[in-house]
């Protein structure tokens, strides 16, 4: 039994089947819950730039909410952890520090240096996994999705996930105003499209069983979009998956994906930034920042790649068939470097995860360790099959409300009156097999 420790949240925010939690409160005799706003991650200049931390501000008081169920509350820092920790350790007495494993190379790095502190001073430094199912040691690594699909879904059939819910427990009391401190750092209210409890009903309601049928449909509410609720941790990778595994093969394999690419980051740091695949390092990319700013500003003249951004830009959420095609739009009909876009994917997408869009990107860039070589999205046809009738389209291009869905799904024959096309989809793919065939 320790007598002092910290529970340090980070992808974890909740009370609610956080397995280390419980552990936590079942070993120690009293309990410093904090969350540390990491400055090498987020200084200063980014909190007036990037929505995700207004979504963040609410989840972290709805953390310190349910902390005072349990007699707890949320202390926060906006520090250097490797700095912050061994100050909270020695101020408090601190023989333990109980966390939920983090994947990323900087998370596994920082944590090693905490480590380091913790072991000259004495102190455990204990860490569970709790957003993944499977964690990278338990199963063979594998670079291709399918062989990799089977081996997590035969260790998932030796688990048995229990959810339990924690219990009253003594808190190292520190005088720290919650509300006071969020305010100044983030000043905005609730998030206009996300709010902190919409998962609540989300979860048990649209995990369905036409979900495979419906789920690339841009103009239906067919998508969980839980991805940002999973992303903080609001809610536990076993609740999502004890519904699914009852209901959808579909929504499985798309966790088992998410798990994928947590699996690579962690075998092949190395190539998060660079192309898998090392003879498409010398494809030769175009850097024309003109178009690049056309692409963000939803200016191609293509309804449907224009659509997805300024649905991206508005809600800082993106539909999942919408991220294909704006992506291979940009790599693929400019042949612009996929980096470009991860980094303002980056800044916008409330689910960002950095383990997993780096991935995400190299897959959709054709230059991932992917037996098929080169895919192309034509973005008059994705319109056509996923938005026949163009009521996506219409509901963030005005301009084309009253245009017929005939004449918006095709804009290389039609003149539309919102914006002329920047490149020729029919030409720009002959060109881009070309660039890509130069590589093998």
């Amino acid at each position: 039994m320790y007598k002092k420790s910290i529970f340090w949240f980070r992808q974890d925010l909740r009370t609610f089947d956080n397995k280390w939690l419980i552990e936590a409160i079942n070993n120690s005799e009293s309990i410093l819950p904090i969350f540390i706003l990491d400055k090498n991650l987020i200084p200063e200049f980014l909190w007036i730039e990037d929505k995700k931390f207004l979504f963040l501000k609410e989840a972290l008081l709805n953390l310190d909410l349910e902390l005072k169920k349990i007699w707890w509350k949320l202390t926060i820092y906006h520090d250097y952890p490797e700095k912050i920790i061994p100050e909270i350790c020695t101020k408090h007495e601190i023989n333990t520090i109980f966390t939920n494993k983090s994947y990323s190379i900087y998370w596994k790095n920082r944590d090693e240096n905490i480590i380091t502190f913790c072991l000259k001073n004495n102190i455990d430094f204990l860490s569970f996994n709790d957003f993944l199912l499977i964690e990278p040691e338990e199963i063979e690594q594998r670079k291709v999705f399918t062989p990799y699909y089977k081996l997590w879904q035969k260790k998932l059939s030796e688990k048995w996930y229990k959810i339990e819910t924690p219990t009253n427990f003594k808190q190292i009391e520190i005088d720290f105003d919650i509300n006071k401190f969020l305010d100044e750092k983030i000043p905005w209210k609730k998030h206009p499209y996300f709010t902190i409890d919409f998962w609540k009903n989300r979860l048990e309601n649209y995990i369905r069983s036409d979900y495979e049928t419906y789920r690339n449909d841009l103009d239906k509410d067919w998508t969980s979009k839980l991805s940002p609720y999973l992303r903080f941790g609001i809610f536990s990778v076993r609740q999502i998956y004890n519904i699914a595994k009852e209901i959808s093969n579909t929504y499985i394999s798309e966790i088992a994906w998410r798990e994928f690419w947590q699996h690579i980051d962690y075998y092949f740091p190395f190539t998060k930034k660079i192309e898998f695949q090392e003879n498409k390092r010398h494809i030769s990319w175009n850097h024309d920042e003109i178009l690049f700013k056309k692409w963000c500003n939803w200016e191609t003249g293509y309804p449907i790649v224009d659509a997805a951004m300024k649905q991206l830009v508005e809600t800082n959420w993106m539909h999942g068939r919408a991220r294909m095609i704006v992506a291979s739009f940009l790599t693929k009909d400019l042949l612009i470097d996929w980096r470009w876009w991860e980094k303002f994917f980056k800044k916008h997408l409330l689910d960002y995860d950095e383990n997993v869009n780096f991935w995400n990107w190299q897959w959709s860039a054709s230059v991932w360790a992917d037996p098929k070589p080169l895919r192309i999205f034509n973005p008059c046809l994705q319109s056509q099959k996923f938005d026949s009738e163009a009521k996506f389209i219409k509901k963030y291009i005005k301009e084309l409300v009253f245009e017929k869905a005939e004449r918006i799904h095709n804009p290389i024959d039609n003149l539309l009156i919102y914006k002329d096309i920047i490149v020729n989809h029919n030409e720009a793919q002959k060109l881009a097999r070309i660039a890509y065939k130069k590589t093998i």
